[in-house]
Parts: C-alpha cells; structure tokens; sequence
C-alpha cells in the first residue's frame, strides 16, 4: 500500500501549531537563507518566539522580516508539517515581553512556573521577542 499525502486545512494546521512546540525558523537575505531550530508558542493567531544577544538569526531579520516557520510530527509511518508564512516583529519592551510570557504560561510552558513578572524585572531581561503575524499558512500529511 502507497503513501497518500493530503493537504491539511486551516483547522488542521493551526490545531498542529498550537500542539507542537518546536519548529525551524527560516530566514532569507540577498542570497542568503538560514535556517534555525526554536522553542515556540502558538496563541492568539500568532508564533511567539524570543532569544537573547545578537546573532545570525537577528541580523537576517532585521533586514528582510519575511520568514517561513516549519514544524512537523511523525507517528509511526504517518508524518505531518504545517509552513507558516508570515512577518516577524521584534521587540524588547514590556508589553511585549509581558505578551510573550503570557503565551507560553497560558499553554503550561516556561522554565519560571507561571511566575508574574514584575514591571521592573521585565525591564531588565535582556530578552527580544519574535511575534509572527501569520499571512499564509498549508500544511501536508502523509498516511498509509
């Protein structure tokens, strides 16, 4: 018996983001493309992210906020992906960070227990959070 790959729908492929929690964010300037696993969140319609310093991955970004946003799953012989397409903004204020916490937090994620930052604490986290604002999204499975 052959593999039937089918497309995902829209359903699908958000019930798939908001499942899983890891993805390969990939990037593109001039010539160039980088490709880079993350720890992720779905929520609210949008991918939350977040790194710290510089690096590759922000220089990309920075000039050309276009980005791709891959994840997959395999179940025995059964795999699925979903690509989302979309823009990342990044910033390091409050509202932002706060966001983000909330993301994670919401789905039981986070190294810090739940824990509510204060303003202050916020503040100092040397952290940027990646928020995509999804534009176009598919998805394939393939069963047997």
């Amino acid at each position: 018996m052959a593999m039937k790959p089918r497309e995902l729908s829209r359903e699908e492929c958000i019930a798939l983001l908001a499942k899983c929690r890891y993805g390969r964010l990939g990037l593109s300037q001039s010539d160039q493309t980088y490709i880079i696993p993350m720890s992720y969140v779905y929520s609210q319609g949008r991918i939350f992210l977040h790194s710290r310093g510089r690096g590759k991955k922000l220089e990309f970004v920075t000039k050309n906020p276009r980005v791709c946003f891959q994840i997959d799953t395999l179940d025995k012989n059964n795999w699925s992906s979903v690509l989302a397409y979309g823009i990342a903004r990044l910033s390091d204020d409050i509202e932002a960070k706060k966001r983000m916490f909330e993301a994670f937090t919401e789905k039981g994620l986070g190294g810090h227990g739940g824990k509510k930052f204060q303003p202050e604490e916020l503040e100092r986290m040397p952290l940027t959070v990646w928020e995509i604002s999804i534009e176009e999204l598919t998805g394939r499975e393939g069963v047997w």
